[in-house]
């Protein structure tokens, strides 16, 4: 999903050391969201460009989380947890642990735990909003940039 290996170029987590590996967890991603999320195994690091030159970042560690039992236990180690509207259903703790963002395709309003939420509009075109209350939780640092592309403007969905 082209949309979760954007964010993470404009997502600072606590600790984060440069040459450390992003791990994008994918949570009982079937079908259609498992093929979707392949390309990400073709694009494994994150640059930024520094005076008009490609820096690399870090690199990008793509795990599936599919065994409701295994995906508890793995939750620490993820940076990322990405749920597609179509997946397994697997429960997850409230709150998450420090250091885990939830980016979801189609939450429940009441998900606390969702940081970044996607959402199809009535076009069909992908938006996305930004809880800052779940993102302070999760005790990451959103980019400003990223926080004036949300359809919330300044992440406002507290």
């Amino acid at each position: 999903m082209a949309f979760v290996y954007s964010f993470a170029k404009f997502i600072e987590w606590p600790g984060q050391a440069a040459n450390r590996s992003l791990r994008l967890c994918a949570l009982g991603a079937t079908g259609e969201a498992r093929e979707a999320l392949k390309p990400l195994n073709a694009k494994p690091v994150l640059t930024d460009m520094v005076d008009g030159k490609p820096v690399v970042k870090q690199a990008i560690e793509l795990v599936h989380l599919d065994d409701p039992a295994i995906a508890l236990q793995q939750l620490k180690t993820c940076q990322i947890i990405y749920r597609p509207a179509q997946a397994v259903p697997i429960a997850l703790p409230s709150p998450l642990p420090v250091g885990v963002l939830l980016v979801a395709d189609d939450p429940l309003v009441a998900e606390a735990n969702v940081g970044i939420a996607l959402v199809r509009n009535y076009e069909g075109r992908i938006e996305f909003s930004i809880s800052l209350a779940a993102t302070n939780q999760a005790g990451v640092s959103i980019s400003s940039q990223l926080l004036k592309l949300a359809k919330n403007g300044q992440g406002g969905k507290n």
